[in-house]
């Protein structure tokens, strides 16, 4: 009769404890990520199309099993001097509203999924030297993601991203341009 009481006693301690600890996962919180990403513009390919880093921050809330976030997308700028007399560079950068679905939420490995709508500043500059001939755009799009990841969570407060994400542009300046980026991240609740 002891032993039962005491492993009674022994499981409700530990249900009291894994129920706080499930609580503080949601809150307030910040993520880093960066990765690498790759444009796909099609009136303007060659070596635009490169692999390029990028960085981005994050403030969001997490309840449960979903996140919602504003997030800052930076993309290294891709120069194309491979031609002496022609020069070519394209800057892109977003801000974004994002929600995640955490499917197995509270779990050691959470895979999730996340779409998003935002604006994305993007710049084309085209010089040709030879001609002294100047051509380029700049314009902001309105811009939507999918993607989808998995998460480790080290602590009941840190968690480990590693995700993908498809950013389409919406036809900036009738180029038709999108985007994929493979990232890792950190984020951490408050």
């Amino acid at each position: 009769m002891k032993k039962l009481l005491l492993t009674t006693s022994l499981i409700a301690v530990f249900a009291a404890f894994a129920g706080k600890a499930n609580a503080e996962c949601d809150g307030i919180y910040a993520a880093l990520r960066g990765g690498v990403v790759q444009h796909d513009i099609k009136k303007i390919q060659g070596d635009l199309d490169k692999n390029r880093l990028m960085l981005s921050g994050a403030l969001g809330y997490r309840y449960e099993y979903l996140r919602a976030e504003l997030e800052y997308v930076w993309r290294k700028s891709i120069k194309d001097d491979s031609l002496a007399y022609h020069k070519r560079d394209l800057k892109t950068y977003s801000y974004m509203f994002n929600v995640y679905y955490d499917i197995l939420p509270y779990n050691w490995w959470t895979p999730y999924v996340g779409g998003g709508l935002g604006a994305t500043k993007v710049k084309y500059d085209s010089l040709d030297t030879a001609a002294d001939f100047r051509y380029g755009w700049d314009t902001t799009k309105f811009t939507w993601s999918l993607g989808g990841g998995l998460s480790l969570k080290v602590t009941n407060r840190f968690n480990v991203d590693l995700g993908y994400r498809y950013y389409d542009f919406n036809n900036p300046h009738n180029s038709d341009a999108s985007a994929q980026e493979v990232y890792g991240g950190i984020r951490y609740v408050f």
